[in-house]
């Protein structure tokens, strides 16, 4: 199915833009989505008119780099805590992801076929990872006092993975 590459690096492009998680934090103080270069997260906030109190939603976007600044200053609590360790996850999963998408390039636009037997293996470790990130935030339910989530690109992720796998044994791998 992805042999050439029309059909690989299209794929490829959808796994960086497709949704990995959609997440409530808390008692719906926050509701959002996750991709794996960044965050889409908006957060019901009160503020004080004339008029009395009103209770707005309040968007935002977190880049991988944005939270690591907030690990690091300590806005999330401490550097070892659970959002930290969860954060570090999800940054290892974008790592093992770049460098499945490097390789899937390598594979694909620069025709060399000895890459062709790690994006897939890669591409599923990814979406374990993701789901590691979520189990470590949300609990082993993925629900909890921290909200819930629901890891809807995970699949997806396995599915291209398995893809990639059976693409790289018709290549001769």
């Amino acid at each position: 199915m992805f042999d050439r590459p029309r059909g690989s690096l299209p794929l490829l492009v959808l796994l960086f833009l497709i949704p990995q998680s959609l997440f409530v934090i808390g008692d719906y103080m926050a509701v959002g989505i996750r991709f794996p270069l960044f965050r889409f997260q908006a957060v019901y906030q009160s503020v004080n008119t004339t008029a009395g109190v009103e209770t707005t939603l309040v968007p935002s976007m977190f880049t991988i780099v944005r939270e690591l600044q907030f690990v690091f200053t300590g806005v999330v609590g401490s550097p070892l805590g659970k959002t930290a360790i969860a954060t570090y996850i999800w940054l290892a999963g974008v790592i093992v992801l770049i460098a499945a998408a490097v390789l899937v390039i390598s594979w694909q636009v620069l025709d060399n076929t000895e890459h062709a037997r790690y994006p897939g293996p890669l591409i599923i470790a990814t979406g374990v990872i993701f789901l590691v990130w979520a189990l470590v935030q949300f609990g082993p339910l993925l629900y909890g006092p921290m909200g819930y989530t629901i890891p809807v690109g995970v699949p997806f992720l396995w599915y291209s993975g398995y893809q990639f796998m059976q693409a790289a044994k018709k290549a001769g791998e």
